[in-house]
């Protein structure tokens, strides 16, 4: 019988390997060890299978097993090996111990594949294979995480499927699931050990402040689309788990094991982490883990950020220089008992903590935050009890501030306040389930309560700190019924919530069949799943200062909540005069400081009254000049007659007011003019956010385990999206800036004509007009981009001095997006694996759909995103080779106050800030306004990341090094606007386990 091909050429390669160890022993005692690779399950023979004799302190010998299973290692010299058993699709087993002449039956255990691996987060807490799970599912386990050194856990997502990660550095990040990114986003819900692991009062995912060690993680299970039906709220996009390792797991025989790591890398980078876990006994364990961190981050110099800080700022801080700190320092650790009082019966208690000396987190409403001295605490219990599960959290936030005028904590880099926030959340939840019919028939249920309790010191929530608590309770069903001998599974679920800041209950229905038409290796799956999304704590009671008032500027800029319940109406009571009707207006220029009739006019006398001292002087020289050159006066004639004529040219304005027809007025968000004669909508209250999504899906193993697939095609309605936070009032202007400068000069023409006339010059009336339009020309662009007034509510957080940004729904449209997710792995053979991701979404801007800053909903996120990975490893996962390259379409960005397709204000002290052009401009900038600049899209991206491992056998002990390069050509991109540009970032680590 001849010898297949793969199995002739490994044995020629092992016999040329080992012959000069042979020929070196002829003289020699030698010997074999034989015996029999099958599977630990069927107990079939085992063909191929890699054995390797390792003599203690010497050489190595191999052979490989045949196609009845059995092997033979030969010519082996007197002594004590240690033998390895590996073969593809398996786990690799090890026998100590072994001296010549053993015989060694090795039964292995079939390795979990991708879809192979035992997951919880489908089921909520009820282990099933990710083969099994009626949805789209990525595991990353603890071995890829051991070789991956790393900052946070975002960094270990690249290549899921369906997962999009905005770095802002080193360590910042925003993760969505399918699309719908935003700064300072909480749509994916991250879960840590089952408890939430987001800040508290915002709800925000910053992985900088988890708590806990890369070393600890035991697996990463990422669920694609809707989890509301069991989650509720806030799941609506997907659930990212982050499950640690259990104590009481040890290697056999042992019951302690350490780990220790050092990381180090480019940009000062170097991070310390250690784990211990003790297995005290068979009914009690415990674990203690810890890192620490420190690196330099890319650096970035937001225009919107004033060059010093506001006399609005504290005390300590006022007038300093706004200078960003791109050190970056966390330390975390986490404590965890596990107790087993009886069998099945398990307590957890955990306790983890982080502290972030330093970073740079993205806010959507009021720019960038500079992280100083944040805390975060998390305590957990958790009970099981066979299908009982039962856990009580509470999660707490400390943004490092104790009030408002502390400079020791966390602070807006655009205004220098501090924000304080000493939130917290806690959680009850319960499930049980129970199974019936021999396991066909079965039912889980379970109950959630969260309390949110925010407490900011009347910064992040200002005036609305009284009224800011949130209740939310809900509960679920889940049915799951297999037919046709099994092939077959039936599962529908249903869940109620509701909460104490909107409005209704909401339901949460879930279906979903799969089916196994050949055997268990090919699932085919069709779900259907209604999802909501509420909105953060913050979007209804966010009460915060963007920028305060300055120099003949009047107004503040705020961020307000949308009030829970009720929304905004603007009052249209005041006598029409405008364009606008009935719409009122408020503004600083008028004597009444209360609402009045929207007119640029009524408000323009108090204008130039504000910019009078300011503006003299520029038109005093202007005069001057101009006398000179057209005249022919003396410098001492001009300058007379132009101190004289200045302040006459201010004192017109300061004493009329123009008609409507003279200077039409305008209303605007940003630059758009609102043409509508209604003026602005009323803001409706926030609502839940509903998803309908349908999706098809096929989970499958093909060539005997070596292809897997997993590929989703899904259809989404999104009924009711919640933006980001926009300009909300509206400001009054005239119409546009000509009009305005066709008002002063004709107003000035008059004056210079009479004055002329009265001094017994004789200037021809076209000079006049063309010297007054040159006056006008200097001063007028500035003068005509101050607000005249402000269209706001009648409330509290109106005024007649606030311009005021809020939270918006999308209005009642539909809103569907379809899409396609594809995760495939090829096991070439048993050392080479190959694995293709790809995602797509068919629109990324929705023109029907208002997004906030006078433009269009935008999901921020590519519409085609892949990436094609290779790696390589030897016997025993002793050497391990993995490059990936990865792929980002470019896309348009709109969240917030980081919106692409806008112009925004450069902030004083900033280059731009008083010339004549647009600084930073960029493609697609829609303006050249004096004063303003445009975020930059976000580009097309092709990145190559590369890694490499080695592990090392010390008699039972583990030494491993790696190292991990991303970005490797080092192709600066910036993934989202308002950060750096990120370049290649190389890191490498030791870490031993003992």
């Amino acid at each position: 019988m001849r010898l297949p091909l793969r199995r002739l050429l490994a044995s020629a390669m092992l016999a040329i390997g080992f012959m000069p160890a042979a020929s070196s022993n002829l003289a020699a005692q030698s010997g074999s060890i034989t015996g029999k690779v099958t599977d630990a399950t069927t107990g079939r023979p085992i063909e191929n299978a890699q054995v390797q004799a390792q003599l203690m302190g010497g050489q190595a010998y191999g052979a490989i097993s045949g196609a009845d299973g059995g092997f033979r290692v030969v010519n082996l010299p007197d002594g004590s090996y240690t033998v390895t058993v590996r073969a593809l699709g398996y786990e690799q087993r090890v026998f100590t111990a072994q001296r010549v002449g053993a015989v060694i039956n090795a039964a292995l255990t079939e390795r979990p594949t991708q879809l192979g691996q035992t997951v919880v987060t489908a089921s909520r807490s009820r282990p099933e294979k990710a083969l099994d799970a009626p949805a789209q599912i990525s595991v990353i386990s603890s071995e890829r995480i051991a070789e991956r050194p790393a900052v946070t856990v975002t960094d270990q997502l690249r290549g899921i499927p369906g997962v999009d990660v905005n770095r802002g550095g080193i360590a910042q990040a925003n993760i969505v699931a399918r699309g719908f990114n935003n700064a300072f986003s909480g749509s994916i819900l991250m879960l840590q050990d089952y408890r939430f692991a987001g800040v508290p009062s915002l709800r925000v995912n910053v992985p900088f402040l988890m708590t806990g060690t890369n070393e600890d993680i035991d697996r990463i299970e990422v669920l694609l689309g809707p989890a509301s039906a069991l989650y509720g709220p806030n799941s609506a996009n997907g659930v990212l788990h982050v499950i640690t390792k259990s104590p009481f797991t040890q290697e056999p025989g042992r019951r302690s094991n350490t780990t220790l790591s050092v990381d180090g890398g480019q940009r000062d980078l170097l991070r310390v982490g250690a784990r211990t876990a003790v297995k005290l006994n068979d009914r009690a364990a415990f674990k203690l883990s810890g890192e620490g961190m420190r690196a330099r981050d890319w650096q970035y110099r937001d225009l919107s950020e004033p060059a010093t800080f506001p006399n609005a700022a504290p005390a300590g801080r006022r007038g300093q220089a706004n200078a960003r700190d791109f050190d970056l320092e966390r330390f975390t650790g986490e404590a965890r008992l596990d107790l087993r009082p009886r069998d099945g019966v398990e307590l957890i208690t955990t306790y983890g903590f982080t502290r972030a000396g330093s970073g740079i987190e993205l806010t959507g409403a009021n720019g960038s935050a500079q992280i100083k001295n944040w805390t975060y605490n998390s305590l957990q219990q958790r009970v099981r009890f066979g299908r009982f599960f039962a856990q009580a959290f509470v999660n707490s936030s400390n943004a490092g501030n104790d009030d408002s005028l502390d400079v020791g904590g966390t602070y807006l880099l655009r205004s220098g306040q501090p924000i304080v926030d000493k939130s917290n959340v806690w959680a009850l939840q319960a499930q049980h389930g129970l199974d019936l019919l021999d396991g066909r028939q079965s039912f889980t249920y379970g109950v959630d309560y969260i309390a949110t309790n925010p407490e900011t010191g009347g910064t992040i929530n200002g005036r609305n700190e009284a009224d800011d608590n949130t209740r939310e309770y809900g509960g679920y069903l889940q049915s799951s019924t297999r037919v046709l001998n099994r092939k077959m599974e039936l599962l529908t679920a249903l869940r109620v919530d509701g909460n104490n800041v909107i409005e209704g209950t909401f339901f949460s229905p879930r279906a979903a069949i799969t089916f196994k038409p050949v055997g268990d290796n090919h699932v085919f799956r069709a779900t259907y799943n209604r999802a909501f999304q509420t909105p953060a704590n913050f979007t209804f009671f966010l009460d915060l200062v963007q920028s305060r008032a300055a120099g003949a500027n009047p107004y503040d800029v705020f961020a307000q909540g949308n009030k829970p319940k009720e929304g905004y109406q603007f009052p249209r009571t005041c006598t029409a005069g405008s364009a606008y009707g009935t719409l009122c207006m408020r503004s600083p220029f008028t004597q009444n400081t209360g609402f009045q009739t929207v007119s640029a006019g009524a408000a323009l006398p108090g204008v130039w009254t504000a910019l009078g001292p300011a503006v003299q002087p520029t038109l005093t020289a202007g005069l001057t000049q101009a006398l000179i050159a057209n005249l022919g006066l003396s410098q001492q004639q001009a300058a007379g007659f132009a101190a004289q004529l200045a302040p006459a040219l201010i004192q017109r304005l300061q004493s009329r007011v123009p008609t409507e027809a003279e200077l039409p007025t305008g209303l605007f968000i940003g630059q758009n003019l609102i043409a509508d004669a209604s003026g602005p909508a009323d803001i409706a209250p926030l609502r839940a956010s509903f998803n309908n999504t349908y999706e098809l899906g096929y989970k499958g193993q093909l060539a005997n385990g070596k292809l897997l697939i997993d590929i989703s095609g899904w259809r989404q309605q999104r009924g009711d999206v919640g933006t980001s936070a926009g300009q909300a009032t509206p400001v009054v202007l005239a119409r546009s800036p000509q009009a305005y400068g066709t008002y002063v000069t004709t107003q000035w023409a008059q004056v210079i004509q009479g004055a002329a006339a009265q001094a017994g010059l004789q200037v021809p009336a076209a000079q006049v007009q063309q010297l007054a339009a040159g006056l006008a020309g200097a001063v007028v662009p500035t003068a005509a981009a101050l607000p005249l007034g402000v269209v706001t509510w009648d409330d509290q957080a109106g005024g007649n001095r606030r311009i005021l940004a809020t939270y918006f729904n999308a209005g009642n449209q539909k809103l569907w997006v379809t899409g396609l997710d594809m995760a495939t792995t090829l096991q070439a053979t048993q050392r080479l694996g190959f694995t293709a991701n790809y995602s797509y979404q068919n629109r990324t801007i929705f023109p029907d759909i208002q997004g906030g800053n006078a433009a269009p909903l935008m999901s921020n996120s590519p519409a085609n995103r892949g990436s094609l990975a290779a790696r390589f490893e030897t016997l025993g996962n002793v050497w391990s080779l993995e490059s990936r390259v990865n792929y980002s379409e470019s896309y348009e960005v709109n969240s917030g106050v980081y919106g692409t397709t806008a112009s925004w204000p450069i902030a004083a002290g900033n280059p731009g800030a008083t010339g004549t052009t647009s600084a930073n401009a960029v493609a697609g900038c829609p303006t050249t306004t004096q004063g303003r600049f445009c975020y930059e899209g976000v580009p097309e991206i092709v990145t190559l990341d590369l890694g490499i491992s080695r592990k090392f056998n010390l008699n039972g002990q583990s030494l491993r090094w790696s190292l991990n390069a991303t970005n490797l050509l080092n192709e600066e991109v910036r993934t989202f606007p308002g950060v750096p540009q990120i370049g290649r970032m190389v890191m490498t680590r030791i870490q031993y386990v003992f």
